[in-house]
């Protein structure tokens, strides 16, 4: 009974906690999300730093961000009017770009590691097991190929009869008469 009062009474706490944002703006103004100042805002372009800068009426709300000569991402930030909503997002990629970059490197080397550890167990499997002799055959006869035998054709066959051609039979050797 205790803690369903205990968990009744956070569930309670974390509800009306949460609306205290919604107090940041001043009453004169409409009340609709900050997200939608971000979106209509118009971006201002500082040479200087090579920075986009986006406005609404007059503050800095949205994703800032630069680039250097080569064109690389060196800065990045999200501002809103609410101090508690700003953040660097340089910061938290470069920072999740590491995390990612570690993650790969640890199991890229443990996987080296069980690679050489199976090696190992089969270097002293080999070196454990008991030699074992074995005697290797040569071949009496060396390997020729099979004969190119026509298939399909009998040659002592009745059928296919040679035919002796006789002069007459042959053509010219010269198709037409000598010149004058």
């Amino acid at each position: 009974m205790l803690f369903q009062t205990f968990l009744f009474c956070l569930v309670l706490g974390l509800f009306f906690s949460g609306c205290e944002h919604k107090q940041d703006r001043p009453l004169g103004t409409n009340h609709r999300p900050i997200i939608y100042d971000a979106w209509d805002a118009r971006y201002k372009y500082q040479m200087e730093n090579r920075r986009m800068t986006p406005l609404h009426q007059g503050r800095q709300v949205g994703r800032v961000w630069s680039r250097d000569k080569k064109g690389k991402v060196n800065y990045a930030a999200y501002h809103s009017s609410n101090r508690e909503n700003a953040e660097d997002l340089f910061v938290l990629h470069t920072s999740q770009l590491d995390r990612k970059r570690e993650k790969k490197w640890e199991n890229s080397k443990e996987q080296r590691i069980n690679f050489i550890q199976n090696q190992m167990e089969i270097l002293k499997e080999e070196e454990n097991a008991p030699l074992v002799e074995v005697l290797i055959e040569e071949e009496e006869d060396e390997f020729l190929p099979p004969a190119f035998i026509p298939q399909g054709i009998d040659l002592n066959s009745v059928e296919n009869p040679v035919v002796e051609e006789s002069p007459s039979d042959s053509p010219p050797a010269f198709p037409f008469a000598p010149l004058p």
